[in-house]
């Protein structure tokens, strides 16, 4: 038979748990036993020497989450990077930004990061923290961010959602699944979304709509063919734009500090009509054989097309008493279109009485990107952070069509082995070899730059000991590559696609079965990466720095007892920009990154009330620097969220209602701070509020 899963709701297919027969996220259960490993499979995430976080579908369900940003929060190493609005983005972890495709993927395939990506026909999300070249080819050491499909249902469900948000979003959501044909050979999941209303700024709105199928077709007992096919539309306007500022203690025309966060509900900082309209169509498939028990082979490939309507709001600072000019619309990159494929064959056998669990795999994809040939940037007025205004609308202005300016290739062989002494013994060792080009066009489809490496090597060593059943240690080395960047337009080199950088990875863990629903782990890491940016003196764009992070991490999921269930942590970070030529950033703490942060969410439901469950959430975050020159920082900040669902019958009919405030003090904060350089150059940094106080609602019903 197919590998084993480990799930907690309703079931997922060929292979399912026990777990399958639990009611849909009642339990809060955040135990995760197991993750996808890209080319390694399905490992026990205890005897795995990574870091590896899972958000369960419990907890997504009972804390009504939204999207996959509002997700990745209760992660206390990781972090959201807004671009163009919230859910315009780039998941981070450990402190390093993340790219566009080579950090974010849809069941082990790359997809497009920097767009809105539906939660609602997610299982589960995993999160591997730091480098991971050497599994899934070079990518920035900000981690890999790993979107798990529902799958068919071994049962028949069928499932409606109504819920509110406040103060005035309706989501009404469907949920069916089952199996036809004989046996069962034949499984569907159908998920339908539809959400639409008043967002939380006066004469805002949120349009949201996903249709989604996932279909597996079981040939025999071991061979089964995944498909999936999804369109995800969403529509958001009148919310508040990201404020610029920076650009050198000096100004340069811009603000030298960020201010104190203002109320985001204030009318003003946003304009009506003004936000994004985001559209991504997704098709997938995977054939997967087991050929016995040992042995088993994965094969998948996936097409995506992201359109990206970039209309928001830009409040650039312009001096340090809060006065801005407001801008609408973005020139960048309005369409993206993603090719991914993977391979693994996975296998286990002895040799000379030793254990090997052996992988032999490919993994890469083909990403075009596509520009404006005008910019639709349009300049709306001027105001002030005390006194906001709403500008008069402008229409959108000719864009002159769209050309493909870029296209990344990426194809990467795998090999690696885990080779077992004896039971407390092992080392691991996988080794990627990949091809990798990139290449820029002109508006008339000429090629500007291009760069292309061959077998190019990203490795990766453990050293694992496992001193008990409950506890496993490891130390892990880890060397990455990462494609280069593009020189800027103001560099004497403009355009030029510089070589791949080498990051590095050491890190130290250790992690503790408490029992079989509670696993803790520990490690500590020292990742660094190479800086690019235009030398002031000779306006070279090329290598002169390192970011260097170091860090701790305290994580833990799972049922802390029968009634009470935990997930989250703490992380401590010291990311620091060193040799960058200029001694006033030399040394500075990264943008953005803070030092602390700790999420912890729980979930309590005592025994002798069934049915009932109580939910909390904290988010704290300390204070962040806000420029490269460490003159301005960002205040800490802490919030928290308290929610309380019951779930009963009603005439033979399961039911479920939930109730959650979020950010019940209603802070006020920056929610994210972008660097307009991560290299240590002098462009403008940007950041966007966070979310004030919401109050969300909801019934379930399973027919």
């Amino acid at each position: 038979m197919l590998p084993e899963l480990d799930v907690t709701g309703v079931g997922t297919g060929v292979g399912a748990s026990a777990g399958d027969t639990i009611p849909y996220a009642s339990e809060g259960r955040y135990e995760a036993r197991s993750a996808d490993v890209g080319p390694l499979g399905r490992r026990a995430i205890k005897d795995t020497p990574y870091s590896i976080a899972v958000i369960p579908q419990d907890l997504i369900v009972n804390n009504q989450v939204r999207t996959v940003n509002d997700a990745l929060r209760y992660l206390p190493s990781v972090q959201v990077e807004s671009r163009q609005g919230f859910d315009v983005s780039r998941p981070q972890s450990r402190g390093f930004e993340g790219s566009v495709v080579q950090n974010t993927r849809l069941d082990g395939l790359n997809i497009i990061g920097t767009t809105a990506i539906p939660i609602d026909n997610l299982q589960r999300i995993e999160v591997l923290n730091g480098l991971a070249g050497a599994l899934y080819g070079p990518a920035a050491p900000a981690g890999v961010f790993n979107y798990v499909l529902k799958r068919p249902t071994d049962v028949p469900l069928a499932r409606a959602i109504i819920a509110y948000d406040s103060p005035g979003i309706i989501t009404s959501a469907a949920d069916v699944g089952g199996r036809f044909g004989q046996d069962g050979a034949i499984g569907y999941r159908i998920n339908v979304v539809k959400g639409v209303g008043e967002s939380y700024v006066q004469d805002s709105f949120l349009d949201r709509s996903l249709i989604s199928g996932a279909f597996d077709i079981h040939f025999d007992p071991d061979t089964v063919l995944e498909l999936n096919a999804s369109r995800y539309s969403f529509n958001q306007a009148g919310l508040p734009g990201g404020f610029t500022y920076g650009g050198g203690l000096y100004g340069n025309g811009r603000s030298t500090i960020l201010p104190p966060a203002v109320d985001p509900t204030r009318a003003g900082y946003g304009q009506p009509g003004a936000g994004v309209n985001l559209t991504t169509e997704t098709g997938l498939a995977k054939l997967k054989h087991r050929f016995n028990e040992d042995w088993d082979l994965v094969i998948g490939g996936l097409y995506q097309n992201a359109d990206r309507g970039l209309y928001g709001i830009t409040n650039a600072l312009t001096n340090d008493a809060g006065a801005y000019s407001a801008t609408k619309n973005f020139t960048q990159v309005p369409r993206f279109t993603i090719g991914s494929n993977l391979a693994y064959l996975n296998g286990h056998f002895d040799l000379f009485g030793m254990r090997n669990d052996l992988t032999i795999g490919t993994n890469g994809f083909s990403n075009d990107q596509y520009l404006y040939r005008n910019s639709i940037v349009t300049t709306l007025g001027s105001a002030s952070i005390a006194n906001p205004v709403v500008f008069p609308q402008k229409g959108l202005p000719a864009n002159g069509g769209q050309y493909r300016s870029a296209n990344v290739f990426q194809q990467s062989l795998i090999t690696g082995d885990t080779l077992h002494f004896n039971e407390q013994w092992a080392v691991q060792g996988v080794l990627s070899t990949t091809w990798l080009t990139s290449t820029n066009y002109s508006s008339r489809g000429a090629i500007t730059s291009t760069d292309t490496r061959n077998a190019a090597l990203s490795p990766t060593a453990s050293l694992i000991y496992t001193p008990t059943r409950q506890l496993t240690t490891y130390f892990t080395f880890a060397d990455s590559l990462q494609q280069g960047d593009v020189a800027t337009a103001d560099a004497s080199n403009a355009n030029t696609i510089l070589a791949p950088y080498r990051s590095r990875q050491y890190e130290v863990g250790a992690k503790y079965a408490v029992s079989e629903a509670l696993l803790i782990t520990l490690d500590g890491f020292r990742i660094t990466r190479p800086l690019a940016f235009t030398n002031p003196a000779t306006r070279i764009f090329e290598v002169q720095g390192t970011q260097r992070n170091f860090g701790i991490e305290l994580f833990a999921s799972g049922a802390v007892s029968p009634e009470l269930s935990l997930l989250g942590g703490v992380t401590w970070l010291d990311p620091r920009l060193t040799g960058t030529g200029n001694v006033l950033t030399n040394n500075t703490l990264v943008v953005g990154v803070p030092r602390w942060r700790t999420a912890v969410a729980v979930d309590y439901h005592p025994l002798p009330v069934p049915g009932l469950g109580l939910t909390g959430a904290l988010q704290y975050v300390t204070k962040r620097a806000a420029t490269n020159y460490n003159n301005s920082y960002a205040a800490a900040y802490a919030t928290v969220d308290l929610g309380v669902r019951y779930s009963t019958k009603a005439l033979g009919t399961p039911m479920t209602f939930r109730f959650q405030v979020l950010n019940v003090s209603d802070t006020h904060y920056w929610g994210s701070i972008a660097p307009g350089n991560i290299n240590g150059g002098s462009g403008a940094d940007t950041a966007y509020l966070g979310t004030p106080r919401t109050f969300q609602l909801s019934m379930e019903v399973d027919l």
